[in-house]
């Protein structure tokens, strides 16, 4: 049955936190087995993460902040960036991602900061890498590939606890076929979906620009004639169903993140509700038994 899919793919769904968002918030309407990403975007002050790191830690919630290469200037700034994440917590997962903007220091990559050994020195166990289920606008395709592979194979030699964590994209078939060809070349890597949580159309489609997601967003301007309403909240079911049934079989699909494009307080909201089965399956559209949005 679709629904209970559904329900078993965000169980223990994660979602992310801009700092900039984090001073608008008074707590965090969430059950501590969902967990909370911190971004550190290019222009973003490195004292403005530690402090949203403190904040979603005493709301008794576990914190993965994200670690950006091309921001560190060196393996130096990486130790005390660490030290002071584990100062305000005790949570073993980090997300290291090459990160965007232009490179500040020498690291060259995500993988200079996954060799180091840093991060199990100050007790992070837990490993997000970046996923790209349709490449990136930025990097080359063999490039993404060949440092995806030098991974995974540092995974197997120090024996790694590695999780993909991929980019938002708003059609399903690029990313199984992603799925399905990681299993082919024998990259057994679990996989944390990116999901776009309910937004107007036009917020998805200026994000999806901005990110650059390729092929599905194609598959998001021909469908545009289907919205009626471009500032209606929406969230796209029909992708959810077919994540949730593609998890359901033999696939690497275990995990379920989201991108709140449409408020952060209010998609947690959601996410409790379709977490709990609070919802309906009607016409492949997700009714919750409440509103939200």
């Amino acid at each position: 049955m679709s629904k209970d899919k559904i329900i078993s793919l965000l169980q223990g769904f994660t979602i992310e936190l801009n700092p900039k968002v984090r001073f608008k918030l008074n707590s965090i309407p969430l059950d501590s087995k969902n967990h909370v990403y911190i971004t550190y975007l290019p222009d973003a002050l490195e004292n403005d993460i530690l402090e949203t790191v403190e904040f979603v830690s005493n709301q008794k919630l576990t914190p993965i902040p994200h670690l950006p290469a091309r921001t560190m200037i060196d393996l130096e700034h990486v130790k005390r960036f660490l030290s002071e994440i584990r100062k305000r917590t005790d949570s073993s997962k980090i997300l290291v991602i090459g990160g965007g903007g232009d490179q500040k220091g020498n690291i060259q990559s995500s993988l200079d900061i996954l060799e180091s050994g840093l991060l199990s020195d100050f007790g992070f166990h837990h490993i997000g890498i970046a996923g790209h289920p349709e490449g990136s606008p930025d990097i080359k395709q063999e490039i993404i590939d060949q440092f995806l592979n030098k991974k995974f194979e540092l995974s197997k030699i120090k024996n790694l606890n590695f999780e993909l964590v991929t980019q938002f994209f708003f059609n399903a078939e690029p990313f199984i076929a992603w799925c399905e060809k990681l299993k082919l070349e024998k990259i057994d890597l679990p996989i944390r979906v990116g999901f776009p949580g309910p937004a107007s159309f036009k917020t998805l489609l200026n994000f999806g620009l901005m990110s650059g997601v390729g092929n599905s967003l194609n598959f998001l301007k021909k469908n545009s004639s289907k919205v009626s309403d471009l500032l209606t909240k929406t969230s796209n079911d029909e992708m959810l169903i077919s994540l949730s049934d593609y998890a359901s079989t033999n696939s690497p699909l275990k995990s379920f993140h989201c991108f709140p494009f449409g408020g952060f307080e209010k998609t947690c909201l959601w996410l409790n509700e379709v977490q709990s089965g609070s919802f309906s399956l009607e016409n492949d559209r997700i009714k919750l038994h409440k509103k939200i949005f």
